[in-house]
């Protein structure tokens, strides 16, 4: 038996949420465990308990070889004892593993083993390069998941619907699930203070719902406005690094931002793509700014921020991936777009589709949440090649009707790609080398298939190359 000493990490301990239930059949165990990244030789996992737990261990072991057992451990320090109910994200950081193998795992809290209602188990990754074929992959990409909380709500019709939804994702299998932003919704009695902000993030992980999509895949993660602070917020959000600080507890992306620049973005290789994480909103300029000043571009209308758009260009063309994804909380190339798009930030806009041609990166693909419907947007301006974003929203916030808006017709969309209610998306790469293609789908809240479209690795290619 191996035991690995682990990580106490993240407490959140400055409030009360709501009272455990007593009937709740998982006891001290509030939400997760959630699959969080996957490599190699490491995994992270996530869940969150009661405050009056006292210890917490997970016991793991690759199923071809059950005996050697592995446990980590973390304690529970309630620093607020007025408040016995606070909810407590810890994040085990499982290393040591072995690659391409198949994980079981068991979660106990004060000796009393939990049951969870899905399978506890993981696959870490296969080293392929240099002696197999790139592994086809799929994954769930979503956004703008609302649920539903009366005291806060505005009052009328509420705007969260059919929530089963994320069992019909659940149920789908995939690699892994991309979260694009707005994966929850600060109410105005929220982001007016941290505690409130502590209380939101606690009640929509427990959702009961998004149990099993959280347990059975990998699991990455943006933010746009809502899950930052309120509508159409920016960098002048006066909790926004108590909002980055939330973000870290309870998403188990591998890195956060650089060293000495705050933010969420970050990337991450899943075979032979790669996923470019970005943050829309820590550096974000107001959007109300003019987007040009004397018929130029304005300089001090930023999106992403000059360090970032460092970071994304140098990761981009470092990048060896036949398919770049680069995900972000707003939509990129939509020109019809009235305000929260890279479009509408021209010098960052122009800085990355110029940066993209000129050094003649191919495969890019941008992934966007935000806007309350999907669509695919084709354009062959942006770029030397055609340039898709693919939009995916919302899972189950109110769905946005634009059949009387002049964004109805829009010439770049790709005919029967508009979906104006409760959807998620499914991405899929296959083929053999030099001949790699995506197949990107939606479906709809029933887990109906709604549209299907293909894209070749060659469509994506820079002439230069």
């Amino acid at each position: 038996m191996k035991i690995f000493a682990l990580f106490v990490c993240f407490l959140t301990l400055s409030q009360s949420v709501r009272a455990q239930d007593p009937d709740q059949p998982h006891g001290r165990l509030l939400s997760g465990p959630m699959l969080g990244y996957i490599e190699h030789r490491e995994t992270a996992v996530w869940l969150e308990v009661s405050s009056d737990a006292g210890t917490v261990k997970i016991e793991y072991w690759n199923k071809a070889t059950p005996d050697d057992l592995h446990i980590a451990t973390a304690g529970v320090i309630a620093k607020d004892e007025n408040t016995p109910f606070v909810g407590v994200p810890l994040k085990f950081v499982l290393g040591g593993l072995d690659m391409g193998s198949e994980y079981a795992y068991r979660i106990e809290i004060d000796d009393q083993k939990i049951t969870v209602p899905f399978p506890t188990s993981f696959k870490t990754k296969t080293l392929w390069e240099w002696r197999t074929p790139a592994p086809d992959f799929s994954f769930l990409l979503g956004s703008c998941f609302y649920m539903n909380d009366a005291p806060y709500d505005r009052p009328g019709k509420p705007y969260g619907k059919d929530p089963s939804i994320l069992e019909k994702m659940g149920d789908m299998p995939t690699d892994f699930m991309l979260w694009m932003g707005d994966n929850l919704y600060f109410r105005e009695a929220d982001y007016s203070s941290p505690s409130g902000m502590d209380y939101r993030y606690s009640f929509n992980f427990r959702a009961p719902e998004m149990q099993k999509l959280r347990g059975t895949r990998a699991n990455y993660a943006i933010w746009d406005d809502h899950d930052f602070g309120s509508d159409d917020c920016d960098k002048t959000f006066e909790y926004k690094e108590y909002s980055l600080e939330k973000f870290k507890e309870y998403w188990a992306n591998k890195t956060y931002g650089e060293p000495d620049v705050p933010g969420i973005y970050s990337k991450f290789k899943w075979s032979d793509s790669e996923f470019f994480l970005t943050d829309n909103r820590y550096h974000r300029s107001p959007d109300f700014l003019p987007d040009s000043t004397d018929g130029k571009p304005n300089p001090e209308k930023r999106h992403l921020g000059a360090r970032q758009m460092e970071w994304l260009k140098n990761s981009l063309i470092f990048s060896d991936a036949v398919f770049k994804f680069v995900v972000v909380g707003g939509q990129v190339l939509n020109p019809m777009n009235g305000k929260e798009s890279l479009y509408h930030f021209p010098v960052e806009y122009h800085e990355l589709m110029n940066f993209i041609r000129d050094r003649n990166i191919s495969g890019v693909i941008f992934l966007t949440g935000d806007r309350h419907f999907s669509e695919l947007i084709k354009n062959t301006e942006a770029g030397s090649y055609n340039m898709y974003d693919f939009t995916c929203s919302s899972v189950t916030a109110g769905p946005e009707n634009i059949t009387k808006k002049p964004e109805f017709n829009n010439p770049l969309r790709v005919p029967g790609s508009l979906l104006m209610e409760n959807n998620f998306g499914k991405i899929s790469v296959s083929g053999k080398k030099g001949e790699r293609k995506l197949i990107l789908e939606t479906f709809d809240v029933k887990g109906v298939n709604r549209w299907r479209y293909e894209i070749n690795q060659r469509e994506l290619k820079s002439p230069g190359k």
